[in-house]
């Protein structure tokens, strides 16, 4: 397979980063010459920043006058000349409108909350909404801008009679609506302070990362978009299928296609899994549509099917068939989903969603994305974070006292056992999640604590800073040295340069045109794979290896109590670095298709299903779409996938799809045979690569750079280089006393079980850090 990537040749990656190394090539004068065609995140230097009063702007000024938006790969090869003649009463009368749609959205959101018309606490679809999709006040109060501006597009689309392809290419350069008292300021991210040109630290929330554009990767703003949305209007509504009718409907897809088939992987334990979510917890958290007050959304209750008045209109229920093989007890005709919340935006265009995380691998799941979670996280002491110490001695999250979070219970909080607080809301989600936060927060004060013997005069800020730095550094180096290898197989490393350096080697490939947000179809589809890996039992084995338990996941989500229990975090990691992960591929078990979230119900959601319907909301195109966009061979009917997909998969979605370009990019790269040596398919290798690439290259502070003040110095990258998942483990779980060399994939010959005290496991030199005085 060759690497054909988004609106470029298919060695545009070995290309453009050959000719940065060596710019006098053949290849480095092509790639100066061609640059202007790059992704809009990667436009060429020769153009210049355009100020602009907006803070999302996204936009380069052109040599000739035009403009063209640099946080979407599909628009740099646009040019909005063909724009219908546009009044100042024809963008009026659009505001007027959507400011209309919202006010009407508030009064029955308003109308709702005193019917108590909303989810019941305790339930599997609260849980999801509270726990899972916790949505930030601040993400609420933007989503109020792009409802507006969602429906005033399509007003105006409407009322210009503007073609579908027009609305979703080009109608964000109609009219200029940053002035317009509609874009209120209040209703927007905060604009960052003004970035200094040398910063030793990142900053909490993203901002400034990028000199040029201080917004792209902060915490609060828009999604990137590999392809252009499809969406039915051109606008919101989720697309149809090609002849016009309803798509399927997600629970077909998951109940027909992906049902369960015991399949393991040969090479991985369940513990690639689990780095995989926290790393994606690291990066995504995508804001959820809430009602009043931040109450949750009910769309499927009896109340809502009795009176249609009662539906929130950003209910997208999921239909459910009345023959269904585990719900048809509900009397419901469909299951619980509430559309993402809209970003905010003073512009006309398609409907946009809204990552509350920064897009950077920086620890935001450690630490928080704004400064005010920062601080409350933090102790304010020695560069700690806060931790609770329980009889055993060791350090544990600190207590979240929310009895609203979603996974307290006022059962619970009666006997003074409450879940835990993280840098990110989802940390209690499942148990062996909840253990690497509290891995990660070990190994941040262990590190604090060690500099702080070493260099005795430094203050709070700078531990915690130092701690930070050199804690976000062995998380990128972790994941790109072990995990991202098994996803994406040793070729893509290869040609994309996304291997980590050795022995102190610096990267001086870091490109300021390259966004590093992260794209939807990304997070709302292709990164999603890893549900796939899950098992529906957790493995738990003792510190003699003899004993193994097994716990239903079900019993295990949002019930992380156990943890308080001496030795039970050991046991997990012994599970998870043992037990061999499920294969990537359309088979999922039951506690991931309807049994997730359950607490003491009969049956929980449905995974899969939500994870097509996300898509769908999201405006996410087709699997073929996707594969047309990686240049991949295109696809004209069902049996042009033979070669592509596991047979017995494609059968079963040929049953359910009408066409073959009516697949979910999810499902269709579900069943796509792996690449080389990795875990996914062509389609989502090609979607995983340009992010990780993007997360590696458009990130002014990572690890290998040797730009100055951020830089480690040789010596301290050459201990950095050292760092491996084994010695984490080792040294944040005492109990744990041995693990593989290499803990993601499974025990084997060439990969033996080490006692923690093994050499072969190497330790950080912390001396390195010791500051001595001028």
């Amino acid at each position: 397979m060759s690497l054909p990537f988004p609106r470029r040749d298919e060695h545009w990656y070995e290309t453009r980063w050959a000719g940065t190394m060596q710019p006098n090539s053949s290849r480095g004068a092509q790639a100066a010459v061609t640059r202007e065609k790059r992704q809009a995140g990667e436009i060429g230097r020769e153009g210049t920043r355009e100020a602009s009063s907006d803070p999302d702007s996204e936009e380069w000024t052109r040599p000739d006058g035009s403009t063209y938006p640099d946080n979407d790969t599909w628009h740099w090869n646009r040019r909005p000349d063909k724009l219908p003649h546009t009044t100042e009463e024809d963008v009026s009368e659009a505001l007027a409108s959507g400011t209309r749609a919202e006010e009407e959205k508030e009064g029955q959101e308003e109308e709702l909350a005193r019917a108590n018309i909303t989810l019941k606490r305790e339930t599997a679809d609260y849980r999801h909404q509270h726990g899972f999709r916790k949505t930030a006040p601040l993400a609420i109060i933007m989503s109020r801008l792009g409802y507006t501006f969602n429906h005033a597009t399509t007003a105006v689309s409407r009322r210009l009679a503007i073609p579908r392809s027009t609305v979703t290419f080009d109608l964000r350069w109609l009219a200029d609506l940053t002035s317009a008292p509609h874009c209120d300021p209040a209703l927007r991210r905060p604009r960052p302070p003004p970035c200094p040109a040398k910063a030793k630290y990142r900053t909490i929330d993203g901002s400034c990362n990028n000199l040029d554009r201080p917004t792209w990767g902060a915490s609060f703003t828009a999604y990137r978009r590999m392809m252009p949305p499809d969406y039915f209007d051109g606008v919101s509504i989720p697309r149809r299928a090609v002849g016009g009718s309803e798509l399927p409907s997600p629970r077909q897809v998951s109940v027909e296609v992906h049902s369960f088939k015991r399949a393991a992987s040969a090479s991985y334990t369940v513990l690639v899994m689990s780095w995989g979510q926290f790393v994606d917890h690291d990066i995504t958290l995508t804001a959820q549509s809430k009602g009043a007050g931040g109450r949750s959304i009910a769309c499927c209750t009896e109340e809502v099917a009795q009176n249609k008045s009662l539906r929130h209109p950003e209910c997208f229920p999921i239909p459910l068939a009345a023959s269904d093989p585990l719900y048809n007890g509900l009397n419901s005709s469909c299951l619980e989903f509430t559309r993402s919340a809209p970003a905010p935006k003073c512009k006309f265009g398609a409907r946009e969603q809204l990552n509350q995380q920064t897009s950077y691998l920086d620890g935001s799941a450690v630490y928080g994305t704004t400064p005010e979670a920062a601080v409350e996280l933090r102790a304010m002491k020695n560069g700690l974070l806060k931790t609770q110490v329980p009889l055993d001695g060791l350090q544990f999250l600190p207590p979240s006292l929310d009895p609203l979070d979603g996974c307290n219970t006022q059962e619970k909080l009666k006997y003074n056992q409450s879940c835990f607080l993280a840098g990110d809301p989802r940390v209690n989600e499942q148990i062996l999640l909840t253990s690497l936060h509290t891995i990660m927060v070990r190994q941040h004060n262990t590190l604090a604590l060690q500099l702080k013997d070493i260099n005795p005069t430094w203050q709070d800020e700078q531990l915690f800073q130092e701690a930070r730095k050199i804690l976000v550094a062995q998380l990128q180096h972790i994941t790109y040295q072990e995990y991202v290898p098994s996803v994406l197989g040793p070729r893509f490393m290869r040609h994309l340069h996304l291997s980590p350096k050795t022995d102190g080697q610096y990267t001086r490939d870091y490109d300021p045109h390259l966004s590093a947000s992260i794209a939807n179809e990304f997070a709302a589809a292709a990164y999603r794979f890893g549900h796939s890996q899950i098992q529906g039992l957790v493995q738990q084995i003792d510190g003699a290896r003899k004993n193994v338990n097994f716990a239903q996941l079900s019993s295990t989500t949002f019930n992380p109590f156990s943890l308080y229990v001496d030795g039970t975090m050991a046991s997990y990691v012994r599970g998870e670095t043992s037990q061999k992960a499920a294969a990537v591929d359309t088979y999922f078990s039951p506690q991931v298709t309807g049994q997730l979230f359950r607490g003491k119900a009969k049956t929980g959601i449905d995974l899969v299903s939500i994870n097509i319907q996300r898509g769908r909301d999201h405006g996410v195109p087709s699997y073929t779409r996707a594969r047309m966009a990686c240049g991949l061979p295109r696809v004209h009917n069902f049996t042009d996938l033979a070669s592509e997909m596991d047979v017995g998969a494609l059968a079963k979605i040929e049953a359910v799809y009408s066409h073959v370009e009516d697949i979910d990019l999810y499902t269709g790269g579900l069943a796509e045979r792996p690449v080389q040596d990795g875990l996914v398919g062509p389609t989502f290798a090609c979607i995983l690569a340009d992010q990780f690439l993007r997360l590696k290259k458009g990130d002014r502070f990572w690890y290998e750079t040797s730009e100055e003040p951020q830089a480690f110095s040789k010596d301290q990258l050459a201990e950095i280089h050292k760092s491996s998942l084994a010695r984490l483990l080792c040294d944040n779980v005492p109990e744990l006393l041995s693990v593989q060399r290499w803990p993601l994939r499974v025990f084997a010959t060439g990969n033996p079980r080490l006692p923690c005290s093994s050499l072969s496991i190497p330790k950080l030199d912390i001396d390195l850090w010791e500051e001595y005085p001028l």
